[in-house]
């Protein structure tokens, strides 16, 4: 796809910075969305316990590190799957790659996983894309500048009336909650099973999070979370106009736990973490 192409599926003030992270993850999109199927268990890499890694997580963040490296030599780098990690001097721009985020719907054949990218300067999370490569849909954002979704203005849904909202969830693995006890975890969830339209276990945060910024979903949480998982989805949602915070209401800090949600409905989402904290 051309420069010119991506460029109509992004912000009409989008930079240049942001014009290569979609060409890059449009690109690498491709190979992920040919080579989708069932994998066998001896097909995929076991990273720990639950945590998959197939051979095109490692073939589509080699695409998208080389066309990182080739814009942007002098930025640090830090993939999922390590694949071109370097590290920089503490004033010099991160690259955070997730190339296959839901991996574990990518090696059972579920088409639902998202590619992202995230650029933060001074610990701040300033430009990012997030792909779903078999809807062929582009977010993106830059602070400041808004959230996208294929060169149109997204934002976060406007929905007070608790009884008409979707609530996006993790399902946790074992070990896997640890900013609360999985009593309280669990509990928020049964709460929003009680009250709400219903609740909605994708499979990728990222695309989740993506969802929350354009008002598919109303709110997402989930613990044990990367940047590489959340950031590029986080920065949609602000620009979308909703908030990201932990579960506490503090600020996001890196790994751990995310609770995106649209303005209304965060200051009730966390009420429910906060009940037996």
């Amino acid at each position: 796809m051309t420069s010119s192409l991506i460029s109509a599926r992004l912000s009409p003030t989008a930079s240049s910075r942001l014009l290569v992270l979609a060409e890059a993850v449009v690109k690498a999109g491709e190979i992920a969305r040919r080579s989708l199927r069932r994998r066998t268990s001896q097909e995929m890499l076991a990273k720990a316990p639950r945590d998959y890694q197939t051979e095109i997580d490692v073939a589509v963040e080699r695409i998208i590190v080389d066309e990182m490296t080739k814009a942007f030599p002098d930025y640090a780098i830090q993939g999922e799957e390590a694949v071109g990690n370097r590290t920089a001097g503490p004033e010099t721009p991160i690259i955070y790659i997730d190339p296959i985020d839901g991996t574990t719907n990518y090696a059972w054949g579920l088409p639902h996983f998202g590619m992202t990218i995230a650029i933060a300067e001074g610990g701040r999370l300033v430009a990012g894309v997030v792909y779903d490569a078999m809807q062929d849909e582009l977010f993106s954002a830059e602070r400041g500048g808004g959230a996208y979704l294929n060169g149109e203005r997204i934002r976060c849904a406007d929905v007070g009336d608790i009884e008409n909202v979707l609530v996006g969830a993790g399902l946790p693995i074992p070990g896997q909650v640890k900013a609360v006890t999985e009593e309280v975890y669990f509990d928020a969830i049964k709460r929003l099973m009680a009250n709400t339209a219903g609740v909605r276990r994708l499979g990728s945060a990222a695309l989740s999070i993506a969802y929350v910024a354009c008002g598919r979903l109303d709110g997402f949480f989930e613990d044990g979370l990367a940047v590489h998982d959340f950031g590029a989805s986080a920065l949609l949602v602000e620009e979308a106009g909703g908030i990201v915070t932990r579960f506490s209401g503090a600020a996001v800090d890196g790994k751990g736990d995310i609770l995106a949600a649209s303005k209304v409905l965060h200051p009730w989402l966390r009420e429910g973490f906060l009940a037996k904290a």
